[in-house]
């Protein structure tokens, strides 16, 4: 009965595991992250982000340095022509029509 009356019995439970929970999650993450760093996989990750930096240096040069040419439409229209050479379209009476067996 006094268990019923006093209601911050229930609260300060809820707040305790919350609290408990809270410190539990930081020590996980903490262990993880220093198990990552002994086995190595820190420096892959580090690697990693270095190499997508230098791309995106190299990606940012090429883009920024490139000027159309005059001659660039006519470029197009030529490339065009070469890769159409040899596409034949299909005729109608080129196509093998296989004939359906009657149904009984």
């Amino acid at each position: 009965m006094v268990a019923g009356l006093l209601s911050d019995a229930r609260l300060q439970i809820v707040l305790g595991r919350a609290f408990c929970s809270f410190i539990v999650a930081g020590v996980v993450v903490y262990l993880g992250i220093a198990l990552f760093d002994r086995l190595g996989y820190a420096s892959i990750i580090h690697e990693m982000e270095e190499n997508m930096e230098k791309a995106a240096e190299e990606e940012e040069g090429l883009s920024g340095d490139e000027e159309p040419e005059e001659g660039s439409e006519e470029d197009s229209e030529g490339i065009a022509e070469d890769e159409n050479e040899g596409f034949v379209p299909l005729q109608v009476d080129e196509l093998q029509h296989v004939a359906e067996e009657p149904v009984e």
